[in-house]
């Protein structure tokens, strides 16, 4: 999540701009607001390198050290010998974001990081923070942005410095509205259509959008509410908050209004289907969302339980999902699948600020919330959720079962499919969205079996952009903490989503549960994903006896099983087996360069299986004349995969050649 902007009136009604990439809103206190959702434009204040002294401050502005008491934005604060800490002063914030590339630290990145008061930790000993290469960032005293980076660590903290002062991304563009409610503007992004809770519907250009430059299109509506315009036939859609209240339909040329629908209980939330055949509304009368057919007025409720419901999206252009916000004490919000009327809801985005009333899609995985004090952006890697743990290797994490097996079969037309159920070994290619992760503030992740955090290290390559070769090499592993980094999407990674070669030699064999944790830039735990994991590394077992004549075994030497009568009987015994059952086996016999006998299984659930081939000479020998040369081959198959491919280093088989002579 991203906080687009703050301390606002009372953020409600909004709508997405997409030739302007902007986010339109209005706010409740009477203004017409806009952010801007292009990176922001900055100019350099201060930049430079300079000496921080021990027990001195820093003023990130003028670049200068400043004594105890002055006004600055940080203080590199001696406590003694050993102990020292970099402390933010007044209303400045501060976030170390560790080692990490300086040039890649942009004034647009600065504004999405987690800004605190806690000092961060630069002790003389193995606990230092800041260490060379270390960069950390401060929010200062006026409002702007500096990055820092150590270049020699030592009581007098040298650091090289850029401070930024960012343009506004939001700006308030109209005034003096009463109440206003919803906005909605026209194709052409020119013309915008304001609800005001006095009852009136407005329409101001955008060029010049304060309340005194607005003409009435109608009024005495009770408490307007969400508004859906028809510009193709100039007619807009407003439910009344009010008990019983109205959904009516107002001629944009002539204000006349027509009501479609009584009986509303404290209606909010409206939006049509693009053919007009419907309108859902939502009412926090009866806490649900209904589906009212504009042909024959009937209404049908969709979906209850819900949380004082606001205004509603189409989720995308299926028109099978709509997006509401539930207020407080939920605070989310939510997706409803408008194609069912009974468990066709799940929390889409939770934890959301206080009182959201509107949610605005940019593109699918990118959304902007209106709260009452704020305007958040999220991005989600699927459009259900905030999913960032993507699963092992080619396994997505949905398709590996409570149990901890793969199950890719249960969406067949999925190219890379595994064995039903298939148990995990070897080294786990697990993967994350690092490119999502970075743009919804997160810097760190841990991977954590049984709640242990891993350790594993690997190198990975990364594009060279000089030559455009995969030919750096970069070692990733995590801190002592087990906090790994996330990739900064400006550095090319050729395994992009890699987050971890796990080393499940490491875990015991048996059932697990692996976990995704990812935090921001200070160390904060934004979220979490987990899923059970069955390891297990098991070695497979063939074992195969001596070929038989009788009860005469084959001479172990040279193979020969000598025969004195053709109705002697040939026995050729096996046992494939894998201490749980994760294994298929095949068995087989040629003679002479030819198939003679085959047969193949799985184990589980059992965890072996003994078969005994009995045939008489004369059957074996068939059409060859008294001699005949055998190769007799058990191979047992480990069903373990990594997420990538079957484990076959825990494969076995075995073979033995026999001849039939007299």
């Amino acid at each position: 999540m991203k906080k687009l902007a703050a301390s606002l009136a009372g953020a409600i009604g909004s709508r997405y701009l997409k030739n302007r990439n902007q986010l339109i809103f209005v706010e409740y206190g009477g203004f017409i607001s806009t952010i801007d959702l292009s990176p922001a434009a900055a100019t350099i204040v201060s930049q430079g390198t300079v000496d921080i002294k021990g027990t001195w401050s820093f003023d990130c502005e003028s670049g200068t050290n400043v004594a105890m008491g002055g006004p600055a934005d940080i203080w590199w604060e001696q406590i003694d010998s050993v102990k020292r800490q970099m402390v933010p002063q007044g209303t400045a914030r501060i976030v170390n974001l560790g080692i990490t590339d300086f040039n890649l630290v942009t004034a647009a990145s600065l504004q999405s990081y987690t800004y605190t008061s806690t000092p961060i930790i630069g002790n003389n000993d193995a606990s230092n923070k800041l260490v060379n290469g270390d960069v950390f960032c401060v929010k200062t005293k006026e409002g702007n942005y500096c990055k820092l980076k150590v270049i020699a660590y030592g009581y007098n903290l040298k650091v090289q410095w850029v401070t930024y002062k960012l343009n506004p991304i939001y700006k308030r563009i109209g005034s003096g509205y009463n109440q206003p409610e919803d906005i909605a503007v026209t194709a052409n992004e020119q013309t915008a259509y304001v609800t005001e809770r006095t009852g009136n519907i407005l329409r101001v250009s955008l060029a010049a959008a304060n309340r005194a430059s607005a003409t009435v299109v109608c009024s005495g509506l009770n408490a307007p509410q969400q508004l859906w315009l028809d510009e193709a036939h100039m007619q807009a859609y407003v439910v009344e908050y009010a008990n019983p209240g109205n959904l009516v339909r107002v001629d944009l040329n002539t204000g006349v209004k027509t009501v479609l629908f009584s009986g509303l209980q404290f209606a909010v939330g409206i939006t049509l289907t693009a053919d007009l055949s419907a309108a859902y509304v939502s009412e926090q009368g009866i806490g649900g969302i209904s589906r009212i057919t504009l042909a024959t007025r009937a209404k049908t409720l969709i979906a209850g339980g819900l949380t004082a419901p606001f205004f509603l999206t189409w989720a995308d252009n299926t028109e099978s999902r709509l997006l509401v916000a539930e207020r407080d004490p939920a605070n989310r919000i939510t997706a409803v699948d408008v194609t069912k009327t009974a468990g066709n809801t799940n929390v889409f985005i939770g934890g959301t600020a206080a009182r959201p009333s509107s949610i605005a899609v940019i593109q699918p995985g990118n959304y902007c919330v209106c709260c009452n004090d704020e305007v958040d952006q999220y991005t989600l890697t699927a459009t259900t959720g905030n999913w960032l743990y993507k699963g092992i290797g080619y396994v997505p994490w949905n398709l590996i079962t409570a149990a901890g097996k793969a199950d890719t079969t249960s969406q067949p037309a999925y190219p890379f499919q595994f064995p039903k159920d298939s148990p995990f070994g070897g080294t786990l290619p697990v993967n994350i969205d690092h490119y999502n992760a970075w743009n919804n503030s997160v810097r760190y992740y841990k991977v954590l079996i049984d709640g242990s955090p891993r350790f594993d290290s690997w190198n990975d390559l990364r594009l060279n952009p000089v030559n455009g070769h995969y030919d750096i090499i970069e070692l990733q592993k995590p801190d002592v903490s087990g906090f790994y980094n996330i990739h900064n999407p400006a550095l090319v990674y050729y395994n992009t989503d890699l987050g971890c070669l796990l080393n499940s030699l490491s875990v015991p064999n048996g059932a697990h549960t692996l976990r995704l944790e990812f935090y921001d830039a200070a160390h904060v735990l934004l979220s979490s994903m987990s899923n059970a994991l069955l390891v297990n590394n098991d070695q497979c077992v063939a074992s195969m006896d001596i070929p038989l004549l009788n009860t005469t075994p084959a001479d172990p030497n040279c193979g020969y099983l000598k025969y004195t009568n053709t109705a002697d009987i040939v026995k050729l015994h096996w046992t494939a087996s894998h201490p749980q059952g994760f294994a298929t086996w095949s068995f087989g016999i040629i003679k002479g360069a030819h198939g003679y006998f085959g047969s193949s299984g799985a184990l589980f659930p059992a965890t072996s299986h003994t078969e005994t081939f009995t045939k008489s000479v004369a059957d074996m020998l068939g059409a060859c004349p008294g001699v005949a040369a055998f190769a007799e081959s058990l191979y047992v198959a480990s069903t373990v995969i990594n997420g990538v491919g079957r484990q076959s280093q825990y494969d076995a088989s075995a073979s033995i050649a026999f001849c039939l002579a007299p």
